[in-house]
């Protein structure tokens, strides 16, 4: 997904993402189509992943793991320190779906 992201594969994005699809960002929840708006103002540079946790219930996984990435919001550079995340994905016929998203660092 972040490679997607970074390489600005729009379409690739969204078809990864659920139609349920709900996040919570320090600035509030969003649903899909508030996330995707939120995605599409990232200007990623390079990520680095790291400290990865997954637990799988039938054809649902939920993953955290720490991020640090050089990563802009409408030309504002947020921090690079490490910082923890959050992820839900569902298997379905189409292939993994994104279905929830934990992001609490703040956003400018």
């Amino acid at each position: 997904m972040w490679e997607d992201i970074k390489a600005q594969s729009w379409k690739a994005v969204e078809g990864k993402i659920a139609e349920g699809f709900q996040s919570v960002q320090a600035d509030g929840p969003r649903d899909r189509a508030g996330e995707i708006t939120l995605i599409k103002k990232l200007d990623v540079g390079q990520v680095a992943l790291s400290d990865f946790r997954s637990t799988m219930n039938g054809d649902t996984i939920v993953v955290t793991y720490m991020i640090s990435a050089q990563e802009s919001i409408d030309l504002e550079r947020l921090p690079t320190k490490p910082e923890s995340r959050l992820s839900v994905w569902k298997k379905g016929a189409g292939g993994w779906q994104w279905i929830c998203h934990a992001n609490l660092t703040p956003i400018p």
